[in-house]
């Protein structure tokens, strides 16, 4: 019986230094994010709107909550497709990350087929900030008011035209309904980004754009003039400005936002941390009143009401789109 009991104790002790061995020989996990990794933020539009500024004004505080440097990399084109295809193909691993808007993951899926799919490429972090967009004309224009615009525009010959920042972005999806409900006809003129399209305004070659609310600057500076906002309420940061709504445009209404993405298949607990850090961001007094100065609203959630609320628009905008016949461009 001893020799049998002496047997069972060997194989066992062997089988439990062949586990060790394998424990050792396992490289352990790595901590997220390693020392000396940067996180890089793509944002897909060039520096000098909305959405890099967004960019900007969250990278250092996250990297202080991170514990790690955190990098804003803008890589412009095609209305922020490029970027996006591009963090689409990225490593899974939290490194990179992209500044999510509403022409890449809920419009531009509804103009055509697209080398990712956003609900099957991205993995949703947090919402950031809302805001609406902002009719600006330039400083010029014999129109002072959204009616005196809408009369304009049915009598212009040729037609008005409107700049955007890019084919399938939310400002040519704003102008868009625009044109349905007002039944006015204009022409897109499309640009690689807001701030080229915003210099254009500013300079008269294009009458008028549906911008982020970044421009209050050049607003309050006399640069620009504003007619209206785009959202059901008016704009804190805009107070005096009517609603297109009340403008003679009953029942519109437009949201812009920005939020944060992750590819794929990155780790559920880096996504968590991400989330739990950018919470903690978004609810600083600095950075509220920072992005508040430029016209956006700070928030954050889950990454399922980010998710959630990405489906919503998709499936509201691809209903506008085949309504008023859109077309990429």
């Amino acid at each position: 019986m001893s020799r049998i009991f002496s047997a069972l104790l060997s194989r066992r002790w062997l089988a439990l230094v062949a586990l060790g061995s394998l424990a050792a020989a396992a490289p352990a996990q790595a901590a997220w994010p390693e020392a000396g990794h940067p996180v890089r933020i793509i944002v897909g539009f060039p520096p000098g709107g909305g959405a890099d500024a967004l960019a900007r004004a969250i990278s250092a505080p996250l990297g202080e909550q991170l514990q790690a440097t955190v990098i804003v990399e803008n890589r412009a084109g095609a209305g922020g497709l490029v970027a996006t295809e591009a963090v689409a193909k990225s490593p899974a691993d939290g490194y990179t990350l992209y500044l999510a808007t509403p022409g890449s993951f809920t419009i531009w899926p509804n103009l055509r087929k697209l080398s990712y799919e956003p609900q099957r490429d991205f993995a949703p972090v947090s919402l950031l900030v809302t805001m609406p967009n902002v009719l600006v004309t330039s400083p010029g224009a014999p129109y002072k008011t959204v009616p005196a615009l809408i009369a304009r525009a049915k009598a212009a010959q040729p037609e008005l035209s409107y700049a955007s920042g890019g084919n399938g972005t939310i400002g040519q999806i704003a102008a868009e309904q625009f044109k349905l409900m007002a039944g006015v006809p204009m022409q897109h003129v499309p640009y690689k980004g807001t701030s080229p399209a915003i210099s254009d305004v500013m300079a008269g070659l294009v009458p008028m754009t549906f911008s982020d609310p970044s421009v209050k600057a050049l607003v309050d500076a006399g640069k620009l003039r504003a007619l209206a906002v785009t959202t059901a309420q008016r704009s804190p940061q805009f107070p005096d400005l009517p609603t297109l709504a009340e403008s003679g445009v009953p029942g519109y209404e437009v949201m812009n936002w920005y939020g944060l993405v992750a590819p794929a298949n990155t780790p559920p607990d880096v996504v968590q941390r991400l989330n739990q850090a950018l919470v903690k961001v978004m609810g600083t007094a600095e950075v509220r009143q920072r992005l508040a100065s430029a016209g956006m609203d700070a928030t954050s959630g889950t990454p399922a009401q980010f998710g959630d609320l990405m489906a919503r628009e998709r499936s509201k905008w691809g209903e506008l789109i085949r309504k008023a016949g859109i077309r990429a461009e």
